[in-house]
C-alpha cells in the first residue's frame, strides 16, 4: 500500500451502512459510527463525502454482496451503481471487494466475545467494513511484497 494512504471502506446496505478507516500511522484499521439510513438527514452521497473530508481519504474500498456461487445478483448491481456514482461524486479510487461472508464472519465474532443478539445488531456493520478493511490491506501488501521481489 502507499505509504500513508488512508483508506475508507464501505459495507453499503439497504437499512445501515458499516464504515471503517485504515490508520497507517498506526497501522491498525478503526470502525467509525454506522450510517443508519432511516435517520440519514442528508444524501448517503454527502454523508460519505463529509467523511473523505474529515478523514483525509485517499481510496475508497466497497463491498459488493455477491451470492454464495460467486454471481451477481440484485444486491450486488445496486452496490456497484452506487460505488460507480459515488466514484464519480467524490473522484477518489473506488475499488470493490467481494464481501461474501463478512457480515456472518462479523456476527461469529460478536457472539464469541459474549455480545447479545441487540447488540449484535448495532455493530455488525462497523465490524463487517473493519473485517473487509483488514482483508483488503492484506491482500495489496501481499501483492506489492510479490512485485518488489
Amino acid at each position: 500500500m502507499t505509504t500513508g494512504e488512508r483508506v475508507l471502506a464501505i459495507d453499503h446496505g439497504e437499512r445501515r451502512v458499516g464504515l471503517a478507516v485504515s490508520d497507517p500511522s498506526y497501522g491498525f484499521v478503526r470502525g467509525l459510527p454506522t450510517i443508519d439510513r432511516r435517520e440519514l438527514k442528508t444524501s448517503l452521497f454527502k454523508a460519505i463525502a463529509e467523511i473523505v473530508g474529515d478523514e483525509a481519504i485517499d481510496r475508497i474500498v466497497i463491498g459488493i454482496p455477491f451470492t454464495l456461487d460467486g454471481t451477481e445478483g440484485p444486491a450486488a448491481r445496486e452496490v456497484r451503481s452506487f460505488a460507480s456514482d459515488l466514484a464519480q461524486r467524490i473522484a477518489l479510487p473506488v475499488d470493490e471487494w467481494d464481501e461474501r461472508l463478512t457480515s456472518e464472519a462479523a456476527r461469529r465474532a460478536l457472539r464469541e466475545a459474549g455480545h447479545d443478539e441487540r447488540a449484535i445488531r448495532s455493530k455488525v456493520d462497523q465490524l463487517s467494513a473493519v473485517l473487509m478493511l483488514e482483508g483488503y490491506l492484506r491482500l495489496r501488501a501481499h501483492r506489492e511484497e510479490n512485485t518488489e521481489c
